[in-house]
């Protein structure tokens, strides 16, 4: 008798032990409708929610409502946006001739906009530089000053489409058609590349994490360990119920829009042992996440976008 209850309490602490306990409480604030949010961003209390051609701008001083006050259109598909300062927006486009139009209609509640159109598919801020890559041409290395400037320091030139990419001084990650390129920005008039790992099919976004970069590729979450820039090396591989379609990464937990499957919530403290500990269901179709402090913010589609609680 005493044997089996010893046994019950091993399988009980090895069941603990591989089920991770979210700690923290997930609440929805918010969900703002008549919207088509397929991407969202967030910055100091102002949430960027954008469709193909539209940009809408809330201020979420209070997050349980959410505040409109500005609108902008634009003659060409927005690829991406950056904004700086809380009033200079950066429009990503493959049209060279883009224009970006107030809409009228909406209140501005007496804040102005800077809006500058930028040729590009994906686009990253630094401190006064700004990253563009350009599925054709690579990632242009732009100085920007304090929002009105605009001087191309460099060019690193990819032969092959640019995805996805991260920039943290001293370092580029960036994904093209094939994989990881590591590129040392140091002298960024002169960027160079440190190593590649081409093994790697359907990329479509990155996040780092200590010495680790988190790929989205399909439905599998790959963690590639770049402690050696020369040599990334794949050390793990965890797969998704649906196609990986945006992640964002806070306090070693990793948010994955899933599209129908919602949003996934990983610990992945120990790259090594990915943990499963929270799921969202928003009953609609997740494009892309942004996060914010304790607020998760959901860009639903024709649903419009949500505003979650996580702390």
């Amino acid at each position: 008798m005493k044997r089996i209850l010893i046994l019950c309490l091993m399988l009980f602490a090895l069941i603990l032990c591989a089920n991770a306990i979210d700690n923290k409480y997930l609440h929805q604030l918010a969900h703002i409708k008549g919207i088509n949010a397929l991407a969202i961003e967030v910055t100091e209390n102002q949430v960027f929610a954008r469709s193909q051609n539209q940009l809408w701008i809330y201020t979420i001083f209070n997050p349980w409502q959410p505040r409109m006050e500005a609108g902008f259109l634009s003659t060409a598909l927005i690829e991406d946006i950056n904004v700086m300062s809380d009033n200079y927006i950066f429009f990503c486009s493959q049209e060279a001739s883009n224009t970006i139009v107030s809409i009228d209609s909406l209140n501005s509640y007496g804040r102005i906009y800077f809006t500058n159109s930028i040729l590009g598919d994906k686009i990253t801020r630094e401190g006064s530089m700004l990253y563009v890559a350009d599925r054709y041409r690579g990632i242009d290395f732009i100085y920007i000053g304090s929002g009105g400037l605009r001087e191309i320091k460099s060019t690193f030139s990819e032969k092959w489409g640019i995805r996805d990419f991260h920039a943290q001084y001293p370092y580029l990650y960036a994904l093209n058609d094939f994989g990881l390129v590591t590129v040392d920005i140091t002298d960024q008039q002169f960027p160079v590349s440190l190593g590649t790992n081409y093994q790697i099919s359907d990329a479509r976004s990155l996040v780092k994490n200590g010495d680790t970069i988190w790929i989205g590729a399909g439905k599998e979450l790959l963690a590639l360990n770049v402690r050696d820039l020369s040599n990334p090396v794949l050390v793990n591989q965890f797969r998704l119920s649906n196609d990986i379609l945006d992640m964002e990464i806070k306090d070693d937990r990793l948010f994955l829009a899933l599209g129908k499957g919602g949003v996934k919530i990983l610990d992945v403290k120990n790259p090594l042992r990915i943990a499963d500990i929270n799921t969202i269901f928003p009953q609609a179709v997740v494009y892309d996440i942004a996060l914010d402090k304790d607020l998760i913010l959901l860009a639903l589609g024709r649903d419009g976008w949500m505003i979650f609680e996580y702390r």
